[in-house]
């Protein structure tokens, strides 16, 4: 796109002195911005053009004046140049900055990205989910920590966050504290949200983030097979919190819901239809989309077990995602399941039994929620996978 920079002379006429002469001012445009300054000079009433912005005539004072704004053109537009071979959003205020040597006060990384998660944390619930600012809140203790152990010091300009910086704090996420890549990825994505904030703002010369890629590993979902789900629906527990936790799960291999939306179902989601069969209407919490759930029989009976001790009007006993994952592996374990079984494993279940019974994906996308059809092709994927497999060993047998 094409810039568009303007330099104009005026005079403020209803400024004029006893002597008539006027005080001359300065607008520079660029691509829509507008920065105005008093030049500090004053012109004769007599010789001022404002219509070309400049003194007319031949006379010491006329030849002295334009020599003046000259040098000032030369001034703005060699400033002007120099801050487009830094930046690429340069705006009519950081010329006016630059020309009258003044310097904004410095921010600092950790002051900008804790003014960020304060914005965010009033949009809970509004725009965004706890979990989501909990991911906000934690990038932001990497990074104080990256800070204090790795740079030894409490905070640092913006304008000094580089790509060396950038890349030495993916390698301490990835190396000190062991995060897969997609896990940093996360994590690096979130701070380069802030960094983009800071360089469009103008705090930044440059994009940190221009010459780094950030990968996410493309890995298969996991989900459970038919004879997984058949232990964890059997299964007895001796212990309330695991009964709890093994009933939220069943709920959701059985609806699709994932762990957020769960937790906020309430007795208003419930829908009688017209024929007596239940469902639930909500809006995934991620994501915002309308989700419409025809309750089957399992999950109808889990409603209907927690039904008399509903709290608030909540559907079910939901845990914390923390210790919900923690009760999950624990029943894992004792049913000798050697997958990774988590809350949102119950979707990804959902998915391929879904797809497994012969569901098109388009209407498997709809049950999920998913804006894109190519989210859900990743079940569709596993099934087709595992269908090569299952033939490939009758094959060989």
């Amino acid at each position: 796109m094409k810039s568009t920079f303007r330099i104009l002379f005026y005079a403020k006429w209803e400024a004029s002195d006893e002597a008539r002469m006027l005080p001359i001012y300065v607008r520079i445009t660029i691509n829509g911005t507008k920065a105005r300054f008093s030049l500090k000079i004053r012109v004769s009433e007599k010789i001022w053009d404002a219509k070309s912005g400049r003194a007319i005539g031949h006379s010491h004072e006329a030849l002295q004046a334009n020599r003046y704004l000259d040098s000032v053109v030369t001034r703005i537009n060699t400033i002007y140049y120099r801050l487009c071979e830094q930046s690429e959003a340069v705006t009519a205020q950081m010329v006016r900055d630059e020309f009258l040597g003044v310097k904004a006060p410095s921010k600092t990384l950790l002051s900008v990205f804790a003014e960020f998660n304060d914005r965010q944390e009033n949009l809970i619930g509004v725009d965004i989910t706890q979990s989501t600012f909990n991911k906000f809140d934690l990038t932001f203790r990497r990074l104080e920590e990256f800070l204090r152990v790795k740079r030894n010091r409490p905070d640092i300009p913006v304008s000094l966050v580089d790509r060396d910086f950038v890349l030495d704090f993916e390698a301490y996420l990835k190396v000190d504290y062991r995060l897969q890549a997609n896990s940093a990825e996360k994590l690096m994505r979130i701070f380069k949200r802030i960094t983009t904030m800071c360089f469009k703002s103008g705090l930044m010369a440059k994009d940190p983030f221009c010459d780094v890629r950030l990968k996410k590993v493309k890995k298969d979902r996991g989900y459970l097979t038919r004879h997984e789900l058949e232990l964890i629906l059997n299964y007895k527990p001796t212990k309330k919190r695991l009964e709890k936790a093994r009933d939220v799960f069943v709920f959701c291999c059985f609806t699709g819901f994932d762990y957020s939306t769960t937790a906020s179902l309430t007795e208003q989601n419930l829908v009688l239809a017209d024929d007596g069969s239940m469902w639930i209407e909500t809006h995934r919490v991620k994501t915002g989309v309308a989700s419409k759930v025809k309750l089957l029989d399992i999950p109808l009976s889990i409603l209907k077990k927690y039904e008399p001790t509903r709290i608030n009007g909540y559907l079910l006993p939901v845990l914390s995602n923390a210790k919900y994952n923690l009760y999950l592996k624990e029943i894992a374990a004792t049913l000798g399941i050697q997958k990774r079984v988590t809350s949102h494993l119950a979707r990804h279940s959902y998915a391929v039994i879904q797809i497994s019974l012969g569901t098109d994906i388009y209407t498997v996308s709809k049950m999920l929620t998913h804006k894109n059809v190519t989210t859900t092709q990743i079940y569709a994927d596993l099934v087709n996978s595992k269908k090569r497999e299952t033939a490939n060993k009758i094959s060989l047998k």
